[in-house]
């Protein structure tokens, strides 16, 4: 597994963790109780499991609380991540249920851990980018490491997994680069364009402005971006139309099997500039669109001031100029230059130092912007509680974010975790929380009154749970002196004395 990262001192690296396998769990379908032993075809059928060429161990049973209560669940060890989808969909056929079966490979190294974002690393120093590599020995070390060559960081560390622990969290020295593109009209190439790069450790920036022939201006860029080596992209609406234009123009100069071209263009991230870093489909050497607004870059974080902002402030307009006026209204230094951006070719013809300038000033108002909503510490902060690595926390979903922290307790109280999409698909729309009519017109005497964390209230007061309602389909059913909760829809859950929910376990924890 590649980690990326930065240092408390300041240094990039990469951390290159080994010893951690693949792995899911399976069940036999159907109810069961702990009087009923394991019987001998399953013995038999996990055996002949252990003997595929891409299993490595079946390990097990473990008695393991699901839907349809305990049952006996083994663990399935598989040689490489790609084993695990033909794995799990034919063992799926042959009766198994298939229990936490599609988390991805890296997430189950903080897992199984569990660590965050904030990691102590017990390993060894194999290569330091300050040093030359003449004779390729450097380069060698790093292959037999489990890497693939030379990484674009300050220094690259071997470690056994189990010497891969949580370190006390503190603020991160990230490196930001921001960067705009002014682009032709007619043809949609590249005019011009400015970066700036900024220290987080002391607040320092420092600027570059390319202008000149299209080709050259992005090899410029790379080139730069590979010397600065930054932890986290960002821009103003870099998401839709920034990345989108720049790999446009890496088509439009290349075709697919110029490797070597595509990554002097854009070859952004940190994994060695080789032919199989770039044709990586995901976390590679080339941005990469990872769903319809984010984009993912080996080793470094995309995080656009503009989707941001947009969270943030639920501004009323969403263009830069607007975050501008809205952010810094007594700043004239802060917002954006008189150039009639529709018009940008005549413009460019007219008036190239202007619209430089321009460039120039829009490059740096993304950081600015991050700093007034203070983006990237609070994200940072949601990361480390979350157990998470600073990328999902600024690019991925609340579900992520949750699963991280029930899955590690999931694991912890033996309760086997289902497939993220096994649940039956849904019809219409869920219904929302009750909001009562109210009559319009001028009233006095108003009184509000508001409940503070009511949800979290109601679920950790009735035990409200996935893992705490009795369906009529489970073996276990309450008695008559068994206390439970029945909610207004009837839903049925047990009471906390009988069984503590993973849901409420958690909230406890978060609001204390």
């Amino acid at each position: 597994i590649e980690l990326f990262g930065r240092c408390e001192d300041g240094a990039s690296i990469c951390v290159l963790v080994s010893g951690l396998r693949p792995t899911f769990e399976i069940a036999s379908v159907g109810k069961r109780s702990r009087e009923q032993p394991v019987t001998e075809n399953e013995e038999r059928r996990i055996e002949g499991l252990r003997r595929r060429s891409e299993v490595m161990d079946v390990r097990g049973p473990v008695w393991k609380w699901t839907d349809l209560g305990e049952k006996p669940v083994w663990t399935v060890e598989a040689v490489q991540p790609f084993n695990v989808p033909s794995l799990r969909g034919e063992l799926q056929k042959q009766g198994w249920t298939i229990y936490s079966g599609d988390i991805p490979f890296v997430n189950r190294m903080f897992l199984d851990n569990d660590v965050g974002m904030h990691l102590a690393i017990d390993g060894f120093l194999i290569d330091e980018r300050e040093h030359d590599d003449e004779d390729g020995e450097r380069n060698l070390r790093v292959i037999k490491h489990g890497g693939v060559g030379r990484y674009q960081v300050d220094r690259t560390v071997s470690v056994q997994l189990e010497n891969v622990t949580e370190s006390e969290p503190f603020q991160v020295p990230w490196r930001i680069l921001s960067y705009d593109l002014e682009t032709s009209i007619a043809n949609n190439s590249i005019l011009c364009s400015a970066v700036w790069v900024e220290d987080m450790i002391d607040g320092s920036r420092r600027v570059y402005e390319y202008r000149g022939a299209e080709d050259l201006i992005m090899e410029q860029m790379t080139a730069m971006v590979r010397e600065e080596d930054p932890d986290i992209i960002t821009g103003y609406n870099i998401d839709n139309f920034d990345f989108p234009r720049l790999v446009e123009r890496m088509d439009h100069h290349t075709s697919r099997k110029q490797w070597q071209a595509r990554s002097n263009l854009l070859g952004w991230g940190r994994t060695p500039h080789l032919e199989t870093e770039c044709k990586r489909t995901r976390t590679g050497v080339l941005p990469r669109r990872q769903s319809n607004r984010a984009w993912n870059l080996a080793g470094r974080a995309i995080v656009d001031a503009w989707w941001q902002a947009r969270q943030a402030l639920r501004p009323q307009r969403e263009t830069l100029s607007f975050i501008a006026r809205l952010l810094f209204p007594e700043e004239e230094d802060k917002q954006k230059i008189d150039i009639d951006a529709s018009n940008m070719d005549e413009e460019w013809a007219n008036r190239p130092d202007e619209v430089m300038e321009y460039c120039v000033r829009d490059a740096a108002l993304p950081l600015d912007i991050l700093h007034a909503i203070q983006a990237i510490r609070r994200k940072e902060a949601v990361a480390s509680v979350a157990k998470v690595p600073f990328e999902t926390a600024a690019n991925g979903s609340t579900s992520q974010l949750l699963d991280s922290l029930v899955i590690r307790l999931a694991d912890r109280k033996n309760v086997a975790v289902p497939l993220t999409g096994s649940a039956e698909a849904k019809e219409g729309q869920i219904t929302g929380g009750y909001v009562h009519d109210v009559e319009a017109g001028l009233h006095p005497w108003i009184a509000v009154l508001d409940f503070k964390s009511m949800y979290p209230s109601i679920m950790i007061g009735n035990n409200v749970c996935y893992t705490t309602r009795i369906d009529p389909s489970h073996p276990e059913q309450p008695g008559g002196d068994d206390a439970t909760h029945v909610s207004p829809t009837e839903a049925v859950f047990w009471s906390a004395e009988h069984r503590k929910g993973l849901v409420p376990t958690l909230l406890e924890d978060l609001m204390n």
